[in-house]
């Protein structure tokens, strides 16, 4: 990508998208092989300064790459819906009729229980069948040593320059940390609207406001904390839209990830302007299928006329923490000065790159507080994959990486994670060393940590995954909940 100029917005003219329902495997073979232009391929658009900017640039091995994922990712996605719809019920069954004997017992009682409601209240996601914990830490419960890191939101500290990002998280006026309530609500958003209204009000005695269904994507609000739905383990067109690498540009936010802007409502691919693509006045929807953003953007609106003094949290994990970055982003590009300034965390945990440095700078110049965590060699944060020049996807904001043994630290002001585009083989060893090793945490854990990291099968399982595809087993959200409890107030370093 090439950087922004100021003051001359190219809204339409810069953009590139990949058609991959377009992509041949010959069409693979001659990016690898022939080397063309890249812009020269049918299945590609690009905007007339883009094909200027790129000139004879041919595509790359992480182009073809992606585009191979893509193909795999299409022929999966039926199986896949099947299958999961297959596993999930099965083991709803078991859960809700307490094992494999309380079947046999609940057939003789004729009591059997048959998950065919997947709106139900009991019913869980895969998300919630490995990792089923609910409950919010308190405060009270984190190490006396770590009280340097707390502040107090109503004071006004959380938010300010005085103190450093990170040990911002550490107070809420709830008694429980930033980083334990975004991260659990982005837990809870896989799970289907009644689970979670019952999960806010009944156990984190929260007012829980509302669940949408938005076109391509799921959100949930709830007492200021703002929520997205991220990457569905058997969905295939939510992993197809995570390492999609297409671009739009978007003005003064740079270039940004064409498939997420999508799910928040994008209304032109190639318009003239960047007041065509996302427009201020929110477009007709229906009641139905409500467009995210502006959604969102009206539901905000409501609460804090309602609630004058509080505070705007959003979150989201995998392709929930990329809506979550872009979602503040938008609402700074239409000077929502309101919202902005009721803002206090955007916190996001396994997140997808969504745009180039432009608009991590764009966040940075609105005051969006952009926190990432990352743990370990979770493949997510490392697509879509930064392939310049066609793709240059660069990760914005605070990073905050946790090792195997749930160790954080601030990753320095332009770095990114270990491994960042997940192929290097210098790191080939260690990932699967960590695959073994979090399988073996995974599975005694809780003789040091307490009961609450005591893991089931199905979770040991699914960390079994990782021995054939190292990070995908990081990717869980289990693994980032243990890490804010385990390691979150203790973090090294100092941000930038």
């Amino acid at each position: 990508m090439v950087a922004q100029q100021v003051g001359h917005p190219k809204m339409g003219e810069e953009k590139m998208i990949i058609r991959s329902e377009k992509v041949r495997f010959i069409d693979i073979l001659s990016m690898l092989l022939l080397r063309r232009p890249i812009t020269s391929y049918r299945f590609v658009e690009a905007g007339d300064q883009t094909v200027a900017d790129f000139g004879s640039t041919p595509g790359d091995f992480f182009v073809a790459l992606t585009e191979i994922i893509q193909k795999a990712l299409a022929a999966a996605y039926y199986p896949a819906i099947y299958i999961g719809a297959f596993v999930e019920f099965l083991l709803n069954f078991i859960v809700l009729n307490n094992g494999i004997l309380g079947i046999i017992l609940n057939i003789f009682r004729c009591k059997l229980v048959i998950p065919l409601n997947r709106e139900a209240p009991n019913f869980r996601s895969m998300i919630a069948l490995i990792d089923g914990r609910t409950e919010l830490r308190p405060m009270s419960a984190v190490k006396s040593d770590d009280e340097e890191h707390l502040v107090d939101v109503e004071s006004g500290e959380c938010g300010s320059d005085v103190m450093p990002l990170v040990q911002q998280q550490y107070a809420n006026a709830s008694s429980y940390s930033i980083l334990e309530v975004t991260m659990m609500a982005a837990k809870i958003a896989y799970e289907n609207a009644a689970y979670i209204e019952n999960v806010v009000n009944n156990v984190w005695k929260f007012h829980f406001v509302g669940f949408y269904s938005c076109w391509n994507s799921v959100r949930v609000h709830e007492r200021g904390d703002l929520a997205f739905r991220g990457t569905e383990p058997f969905n295939m067109r939510d992993w197809s839209t995570d390492v999609n690498l297409s671009w739009l540009g978007m003005g003064a936010m740079g270039h940004v990830h064409i498939g997420f802007l999508k799910a928040l409502g994008l209304q032109e691919e190639d318009g003239k302007d960047v007041g065509r693509a996302f427009p201020k006045t929110s477009p007709n929807a229906t009641a139905d299928k409500p467009i995210a953003y502006y959604k969102l953007r009206d539901v905000i609106r409501e609460q804090l006329k309602k609630h004058p003094k509080a505070k705007v949290f959003v979150t989201g994990h995998s392709l929930g923490g990329a809506l979550a970055a872009i979602f503040p982003a938008l609402l700074a590009l239409h000077e929502e000065t309101e919202i902005l300034g009721k803002l206090a965390a955007v916190n996001t945990y396994g997140q997808p790159r969504v745009g180039d440095k432009a608009f991590g700078a764009f966040l940075r110049a609105s005051n969006v507080p952009l926190l990432r965590v990352v743990y370990r060699y979770d493949i997510v944060p490392r697509v879509p994959f930064d392939a310049p020049p066609m793709a240059e996807y660069i990760h914005g904001g605070t990073c905050v990486y946790f090792n195997g043994w749930y160790a954080g630290r601030i990753v320095a002001a332009g770095g990114d994670a270990p491994n960042p585009n997940y192929f290097d083989p210098r790191f080939l060893l260690s990932m699967y060393f960590n695959a073994w090793g979090d399988l073996f945490k995974g599975a005694f854990l809780w003789m040091k940590a307490g009961k609450d990291y005591r893991e089931g099968t199905m979770s040991l399982v699914y960390r079994a995954a990782g021995l054939i595809l190292p990070g995908l087993a990081s990717h869980s959200p289990r693994d980032y909940v243990n890490a804010e409890r385990l390691g979150g107030s203790k973090i090294a370093g100092k941000e930038p």
